[in-house]
C-alpha cells in the first residue's frame, strides 16, 4: 500500500513535470516543433518514470526503521521532488538541448536548503556544490578528449553543481565521470547498430541563425557557436555522434540516489 501511494504521488508530480517540459522552453524563446503526439508520449514516460522513482525511494526509506517517521516523510518528499525535477530537465535537454536555469538552480537550492535533514549535511552539500563548480569544466575536457568535439554546455555544468548539492562531493564526482562514460558507451552502441541521434529541429533552427550571424561578422555568435556542442560538424567514427549529456547526468544522479550504499561503501 505504501509503495502504491508513493507511486501515485510520483505520477502526479510527473504529470505536472510534463506541463513544465512544455512551458519552460518557451521562456527561452524556443519554438516548439515536436508534434503533439510526441509530447504526449514524452509526458506519459515522465509519469511512469516518476512513479517508479517515487516507489523506489519509498522502498529505500521503508528499510530505514531507525529514522523517525516524520523524517522519512520529509526525505521522501525532498528526494522525489528533486528526482522528478531532474527527469523533467532530461526530457527538455533531449528535446531542445537546453537545461533550464529554473530546474538546475532550483534543484541546487532545494538540495542546499534540505541538506541539514539529509545524510550529506549542510557541510557536505556546500562542499559538493563547490566541487561541482570547480570541476565544471571537466565534462568538456572529457568529451573533447574522448570524442573530439565539445560535449557540454553551461547547463550541464550547472547540473553538476546541483548534483553536488544533492549528493555531496563524492556524488558530484561520480555523476560527472559516470555520465561522460555512459554517454560514450551509448554512442558506441548506437553507432554499431546504425542508429543516429537526430538533432532537434529547434536546435537546428537556432544554429542556422547563429551561423548566419557569425558569417556576417557577429563575434558573439562566433563565440556561442564555438562553445555549443551541437554546432560542431559530426565526426565520422564511433566517438563522433552528438548526443545531449544532460540525460546521462540525470541518470547518474539517480544511480547515486539508489546505489549510494554500494557505490561509496
Amino acid at each position: 500500500m505504501l509503495l502504491l501511494v508513493a507511486a501515485l504521488i510520483g505520477a502526479v508530480l510527473g504529470a505536472l513535470g510534463g506541463k513544465l517540459a512544455d512551458y519552460l522552453p518557451t521562456r527561452y524563446e524556443i519554438t516548439i516543433h515536436a508534434p503533439a503526439a510526441a509530447r504526449q508520449r514524452r509526458n506519459a514516460v515522465l509519469v511512469v518514470l516518476s512513479a517508479l522513482v517515487a516507489a523506489g525511494i519509498a522502498h529505500l526509506l521503508a528499510e530505514a526503521t531507525a529514522v523517525a517517521a516524520w523524517h522519512r516523510g520529509v526525505l521522501f518528499g525532498v528526494n522525489v521532488l528533486l528526482a522528478v525535477a531532474v527527469l523533467v530537465a532530461a526530457a527538455i535537454d533531449h528535446e531542445h538541448m537546453i537545461l533550464p536555469n529554473e530546474l538546475t538552480f532550483g534543484v541546487a537550492i532545494v538540495a542546499l536548503l534540505s541538506s541539514p535533514l539529509r545524510h550529506v549535511g549542510i557541510a557536505g552539500a556546500i562542499a559538493g556544490a563547490v566541487l561541482g563548480l570547480v570541476i565544471a569544466h571537466v565534462p568538456k575536457a572529457i568529451y573533447n578528449r574522448l570524442r573530439g568535439i565539445s560535449g557540454a554546455g553551461t547547463g550541464d555544468t550547472k547540473l553538476v553543481i546541483a548534483a553536488g548539492a544533492w549528493h555531496g562531493p563524492e556524488g558530484a564526482m561520480f555523476v560527472l565521470v559516470a555520465a561522460a562514460l555512459q554517454s560514450v558507451l551509448v554512442a558506441l552502441v548506437m553507432r554499431a547498430l546504425g542508429v543516429t541521434y537526430a538533432v532537434p529541429e529547434s536546435v537546428r533552427a537556432d544554429i542556422a541563425k547563429l551561423r548566419a550571424a557569425a558569417e556576417a561578422g557577429d563575434e558573439e555568435a562566433k563565440a556561442v557557436l564555438a562553445d555549443d556542442p551541437m554546432a560542431a560538424e559530426e565526426i565520422d567514427g564511433a566517438l563522433g555522434m552528438r548526443v545531449p549529456l544532460g540525460p546521462f547526468l540525470v541518470l547518474s544522479c539517480l544511480e547515486v540516489l539508489f546505489l549510494r550504499r554500494w557505490l561509496f561503501a
